[in-house]
């Protein structure tokens, strides 16, 4: 009897053994698959050149304002930002242009500068989040003693750490032109000391007012920091150019997509 319960616990105890070593197989780690390709990681790379002139856009408010050369519908804008992804086009910064402008440096292909003018609400609400759906570089020009009644610092600041460049479009939005020497001073350096305190930025950027300017503007713009200075002038940018009066291509409701792929591929475009 003692024999056979010997027997038994033996059996037992070679039964657990065994089946402890299979358990102990079957979670072992599984040997990788050596015929899975690794993932390549690819970079995409713009070609540059140095382009015979570069179309700087000015846009100004976005909504359905009637009746208003600087308004353009939000469908229309969605649209032309649209057509400037598809075909290829390269929004560049202003850094990048001045480089072209003063020193003939190349940019990528097909470059366009998208510019917009005295910070209205809806540069945040509308034109950032389109910016940056497509990673396009664009440069906002804020009045200083403005912000707070369209956008507020928080929505720049927000914007600026987005990659959108914000400039001085002077501290007040007058006609620097019908200004006396010390105010047209004044209104340069209170929006660069403004742009200081508020952003940590040495603006570099200058929108005159109303595309309003005369000698004496150029010489305080750029006594005081400015490195190029845009007007109202419609034309495109070359290198060489005064840099300091920059001409610009209106974009508003009257451009329409044909129109406005016109004015980024010739020179000659339609006057509308």
């Amino acid at each position: 009897l003692i024999m056979k319960r010997f027997i038994l616990v033996l059996g037992l105890m070679w039964g657990l053994m065994m089946l402890i070593a299979g358990c102990a197989a079957d979670t072992k780690e599984p040997a990788p698959d050596a015929a899975k390709p690794a993932a390549v990681k690819t970079e995409t790379t713009v070609a540059t050149a140095v382009p015979k002139g570069i179309p700087v856009l000015m846009y100004h408010k976005v909504g359905p304002d009637a009746d208003n050369d600087a308004v353009i519908r939000e469908d229309l804008f969605r649209a032309q930002m649209k057509l400037l992804h598809d075909k290829g086009f390269n929004p560049i910064t202003m850094e990048q242009l001045n480089d072209y402008v003063r020193h003939g440096k190349a940019v990528p292909v097909k470059p366009v500068v998208l510019t917009f003018d005295d910070g209205y609400a809806d540069t945040y609400s509308i034109v950032y989040p389109v910016l940056k759906e497509y990673g396009f570089a664009a440069t906002v020009y804020v009045n200083p003693g403005d912000v707070g009644t369209r956008l507020t610092w928080d929505q720049i600041k927000e914007m600026q750490k987005g990659g959108v460049t914000i400039a001085s479009h002077g501290y007040d939005h007058v006609r620097m032109n019908e200004l006396s020497d010390k105010e047209q001073l004044a209104n340069i350096v209170k929006a660069q000391t403004a742009l200081k305190e508020q952003l940590g930025i040495d603006n570099k950027w200058f929108c005159y007012p109303y595309g309003r300017q005369d000698d004496y503007t150029q010489k305080v713009a750029e006594e005081n920091g400015i490195l190029l200075a845009v007007t109202m002038n419609p034309g495109w940018v070359h290198q060489g150019d005064n840099p300091y009066a920059l001409h610009r291509i209106w974009i508003g409701n009257a451009v329409d997509l044909a129109h406005f792929e016109e004015r980024i591929t010739t020179e000659d475009y339609t006057d509308l």
